[in-house]
């Protein structure tokens, strides 16, 4: 029996986070902000301390820096309680990092530096361990020059061959990127990009269209975010669905596909249906969107329960 629920895998990056921020100031001059915030952030190590915080027993797999940002991740992911025996260090470049000044709507622009994204590998001598967990997921591809192409796709046809649920997720993707992920589509159990990059991908611009893109081409539940619109599943079993997004006010939506990944992998870690799942990886999305950086104002997996049974809904729109 694996030893942890979840093994999440890639994308890890420094946040520095600024809000609310409306313009940038003229040459040395100062404006005055509410809030600055530093967080652990990227599609695998967002999604990894969010599984943290909702219960699950969870393994980040991941590269960092030696320089004083990568101490602060890995003292930051100890924190969290997750397992960070798998996450390397490397000399040669500098953490990954990013500097987002959020706008009042929430909008984040950013300014990013790829450093250890780029030469993330999960080593020969660390396969073993890295696939052992109940649910494989894989976050960054498009980020992750050195893991991205035949290494993810040796990774996750390992996992597969143990019998591991393999959850997948992808940043800034464009037409290129799908390249890299067309070979790997038959071992993605839960295909779960936000619509934009899903619609770059696959040149297609109807949620049904593209989900029905990615599931002629082998992923079993293609799960398509859609912000403040919700969410569209298809499924591998029954009918597709759509749910409607929380009505909250939004801060800041980083990291919010990030934790909407965390949310099903928590629904799929305790048996749920998908229904369910998705249903409350919403709630997650919601709990992170109210505050800043990529674990918002989310606390525990009970509070996300009573948010998710409690908080009203926007109207949910038919998509097209």
């Amino acid at each position: 029996m694996p030893s942890f629920d979840v093994s999440s895998v890639g994308f890890a990056v420094l946040d520095i986070l600024g809000y609310p921020v409306s313009r940038i100031p003229e040459g040395g001059h100062a404006d005055f902000i509410e809030q600055i915030r530093m967080t652990v952030a990227g599609t695998a190590a967002a999604t990894a301390v969010d599984c943290a915080i909702l219960g699950l027993n969870t393994r980040m797999v991941s590269t960092v820096g030696t320089d004083e940002m990568g101490d602060f991740l890995i003292n930051k992911m100890n924190l969290f309680g997750l397992d960070t025996a798998l996450v390397r260090r490397d000399d040669s470049v500098q953490t990954s990092a990013t500097i987002l000044p959020v706008r009042p709507n929430g909008e984040r622009p950013a300014l990013h530096v790829p450093g250890t994204a780029a030469t993330f590998d999960v080593a020969e001598e660390d396969m073993e361990a890295a696939l052992d967990a109940n649910i494989i997921h894989i976050g960054g591809t498009g980020l992750l020059q050195t893991f991205d192409g035949v290494n993810t796709l040796n990774f996750m046809q390992k996992a597969k061959a143990l019998g591991r649920i393999t959850t997948f997720d992808l940043i800034q993707a464009t037409p290129e990127t799908t390249a890299l992920v067309l070979p790997l589509l038959s071992y993605i159990d839960y295909f779960i990009p936000s619509i934009e990059e899903a619609s770059a991908m696959a040149g297609l611009a109807s949620p049904i269209e593209v989900a029905r893109w990615f599931k002629e081409r082998g992923v079993k539940n293609v799960i398509l975010t859609m912000g403040s619109e919700g969410v569209y599943v298809d499924p591998d079993q029954g009918l597709p669905f759509s749910l409607a997004a929380h009505d909250i006010e939004v801060v800041d939506t980083t990291g919010c596909g990030d934790s909407f990944s965390a949310g099903v992998i928590v629904g799929l870690a305790k048996g749920w249906t998908l229904q369910e799942s998705v249903r409350f990886a919403g709630a997650v999305a919601a709990k992170v969107a109210m505050g800043l950086g990529s674990d918002g104002k989310l606390i525990s997996f009970d509070d996300t329960l009573h948010a998710m049974n409690s908080w009203p809904l926007k109207t949910l729109k038919a998509p097209c």
